[in-house]
Parts: C-alpha cells; structure tokens; sequence
C-alpha cells in the first residue's frame, strides 16, 4: 500500500495524469546508478542535461512496465540475445559484430533493414519522443523483458541506423557492467563493423569525393559522415585528405544537412503486440487502458498514433 489518504493520491494522479490504480503497480524501476541487469546506456550529446535524462527514464520506466503486462499473455518468437564477454573476443567489438551478423544469418554487405534483424532476433524497437534531437536512442535489458531498443522518432534515417547499431553492442557485451565512457568507442566500433563490414566495404574506400561518399550513402545506408570515418580508421585515405573532405562538406552544409535521404525504418513487433490484444482477444480501449495503467487518451497516443491507426481497432476514433 503506498500509505497516502485517497484526497492525496487523487491530487497526484490529476497532475501527473495517471490512473489511481498505476500507483499501486510494483514493478521494480531501473534508472541511472544501479549497477547490473537493467543499466541504462545512450547515444547522446554532452549537452543533456540530468534533468532531462530524469525525466525520460521515468518515461521509459512506464513503458517498461506496460509491456511487462502486455507480454504475460504473448511469447516471442525468438529469442538470439544473450551477453557476450569482450574478453573472449580479445576485446574487439569489432569481431563481436563478426560473430552476430554470422549468428543473425545475415547476408553480406549493407543490412537491409538493422530495425527487422533485431526485432526478428527478439529486441523491441520503440519510436520515442526524447523532447530533445540530443538523445539518438536509449537501450535496456532487464531481468524479466526482452531487450528493449528507443530510438528518437525525428532521427534520420542513416543516424537511427547507427545508433541501433551502437545501442545493440551496450546489450550485448555491456548490460552486465557498470558504466564508463570507453564503453562508448566500443560500440562505435561495433555499429561500423556491423553496419560496413572492413572485409566488404575497403575496396570502395578509393577515389572518396563528396559524390562518391553521397554513393556510398545510398547503398550502405549509413551516413556520408560514419563512412567518411571508416575510411580514416582502416587507413584508406591520409588523415590530411580526410580533413579536406571535412571541410568540403563543412562548406557544402552536409556537415548538418546530408544529401540522400536514408528511409527511416519503422518498427512493427510492438504494434503487432498491441494488435494482438485488440484483434485476438479483443480488448477495447477502455480495457487496455486499465491493464496499462493509463488513460484512455494517452493509451490512443502511444499505442495508435494518427498516422497509422488500424482499421479494425473502431473504438479509436
């Protein structure tokens, strides 16, 4: 019991716009300082402030705790994510990329579609509105969900790809372990392992132009900027060069504005999770919203955005 007089609890569900009930939910929370499962690990800018990363990991929390209860009646498919120790992997990310991609069945060169892999391998991929373009995704596993990817839903295209790759080497080797800042370069060198294989990708790192870096954008679906980089780190263009091209697309604007536009991916096992109870066992809103602690209102803006809301969920208007 939370040992509140119901006047209380009333006034704090109206300004923090829950139900009375989610008050009572005892899933335990996961945030910043707490060592082991359920460590929380991001792809941001320096500039976030704790405030805001406060705030979002309360938000993620309640969405932990909503799929907590969606997934009590509903079994995954499949399940490929376990940790991996760097250590057996003589501490390269890079060779942690190797071995996925080879367990993962994926076909050499670009990855089609990184949102699907992870999602077929068992990981949930979340659109998330950060209220900042600061954060690019945010990743946990807790002891009792599958591993959870949020990624902001105003990233581009070529950045959420990158960031789900950074993101997918923090669950994997990282999850267990405090946190440090070397842990970021790790899963840089990960996601460009991951995302363009050293062994498929060096004989195109010849002649780079902005023209031919604008190509190889297209087809390796990743940034000018995250191939640009590649290059430099296998050592195929001089770091003098490189700088040039720098500044090149300094000049150009692409240093904020590339050109080609990366698809963004969209995720579909969450919504086919909530599909699952509103079409097979036929939950209404109002009933959905209870089971998740929410009203009926924000239920409808999670779960059904505007722009995609299924035909066959009629009580949504």
């Amino acid at each position: 019991m939370l040992g509140l007089s119901e006047d209380t609890l009333k006034r704090i569900s109206q300004i923090l716009k829950y139900p009375e009930h989610f008050f009572y939910f005892d899933d335990q929370i996961y945030g910043p300082g707490i060592s082991g499962l359920g460590i929380f690990f991001h792809r941001k800018r320096q500039s976030v402030s704790n405030k805001t990363l406060d705030e979002i990991h309360a938000q993620i929390n309640v969405r932990a705790i909503h799929l907590r209860r969606l997934l009590k009646s509903i079994r995954l498919k499949n399940n490929l994510f376990r940790f991996y120790d760097l250590e057996d992997f003589k501490d390269k990310p890079e060779d942690v990329a190797k071995a996925i991609r080879h367990q993962w069945g994926l076909p050499r060169g670009p990855v089609a579609n990184l949102t699907k892999s992870i999602e077929n391998a068992g990981g949930i991929v979340i659109e998330f509105d950060f209220g900042t373009r600061a954060i690019d995704a945010i990743s946990q596993w807790m002891p009792d969900l599958p591993p959870l990817f949020f990624v902001n839903k105003s990233s581009p295209g070529d950045r959420l790809r990158f960031s789900l790759a950074h993101e997918l080497l923090h669950v994997l080797c990282h999850n267990h372990k405090t946190y440090d800042p070397t842990k970021e370069d790790e899963a840089d060198k990960f996601a460009a392992e991951f995302l363009m294989p050293k062994a498929e990708i060096s004989s195109s790192l010849y002649a780079l132009n902005l023209a031919k870096l604008a190509a190889l954008k297209e087809n390796w679906k990743t940034a000018m900027a995250a191939i640009l980089h590649r290059a430099t780190d296998l050592e195929k263009i001089k770091k003098s060069y490189a700088q040039y091209l720098w500044m090149q697309m300094g000049k150009s604007g692409y240093r904020l504005h590339e050109p080609i536009e990366i698809p963004r991916e969209e995720p579909s096992l969450l919504s086919r999770i909530i599909e699952t109870y509103c079409k097979n066992y036929n939950y209404s809103i109002e009933e959905l919203s209870n089971l998740l602690g929410l009203f009926e209102q924000e239920t409808k803006d999670l779960y059904f955005p505007q722009k995609n809301r299924p035909a066959y969920l009629s009580v949504v208007k």
